[in-house]
């Protein structure tokens, strides 16, 4: 079992921190493969606790849990890429991908991963569409964004019958057609989408061919300017 991230205070972790690495060359130098192995571990370990420590401080109603420290610091850094490695940190836990997905899915928190906007992206130089945006249109596989620092009950929902409605749909067309119908007029982020479509990179090509049927599809994409880079809004459930 993975082990936690102690938290503290951080001038007297930095100061330990501090002296450890001073300790670090002469036991690098003089001890044992196992010796200089575990003084690694010691100060990996006073590292994360650090950093842990800087999530708490951001999370001062819920310090000791690590969702809590990834959301304050995701709040602290809205419409900001963040990868991977900072939310390690500040979390403080190895297992931070499912607490992004327990944000999204059972709290609404509009996380988008990297892969998703990859499935935007290579949409837009296949179709040659207006850009994805040039810092979003950037974001790797292993980078997050939050989109708005504001939770959607209605997403949990949402959430809730996206594997359904994935498993009983014949297609990805399909699937997304369902979800959005099952949101008219709600703001659904690219990683609803891409969830209910199985996780496969059609489903920006699904959203273009629903437009191309006459459903009211807006997003920033299609000229909705008004919309962050990552939400679609189904505007009514009926065909132009």
């Amino acid at each position: 079992m993975a082990r936690r991230s102690q938290t503290g205070n951080p001038e007297e972790l930095r100061l330990n921190l501090i002296g450890l690495l001073g300790d670090l060359p002469e036991r690098l130098r003089t001890g044992s493969i196992g010796e200089q192995v575990c003084s690694l571990v010691e100060v990996n370990l006073q590292l994360r606790a650090l950093g842990a420590s800087i999530g708490a401080s951001l999370a001062l109603e819920d310090s000791g849990s690590g969702r809590a420290r990834l959301l304050a610091y995701l709040r602290n850094q809205v419409g900001r890429i963040v990868h991977t490695d900072e939310l390690m940190i500040v979390a403080g836990i190895g297992d931070y991908p499912r607490r992004i997905r327990e944000l999204r899915g059972d709290y609404g928190w509009p996380i988008i991963s990297g892969l998703a906007v990859r499935d935007m992206r290579a949409d837009t130089i296949t179709n040659r569409k207006k850009d994805t945006g040039e810092q979003i249109g950037k974001m790797a596989a292993e980078e997050y964004l939050l989109i708005e620092d504001a939770c959607d009950p209605d997403a949990v929902r949402r959430w809730a019958s996206a594997l359904d409605i994935r498993d009983r749909s014949a297609d990805i067309k399909a699937a997304v057609l369902t979800y959005l119908r099952h949101a008219v007029g709600k703001r659904v982020t690219a990683e609803e989408l891409r969830y209910v479509s199985g996780n496969r990179g059609g489903w920006p090509a699904a959203v273009g061919a629903l437009r191309g049927e006459g459903w009211q599809i807006s997003a920033k994409a299609f000229g909705a300017d008004e919309l962050p880079w990552g939400i679609y809004v189904l505007k009514s459930d009926k065909v132009r």
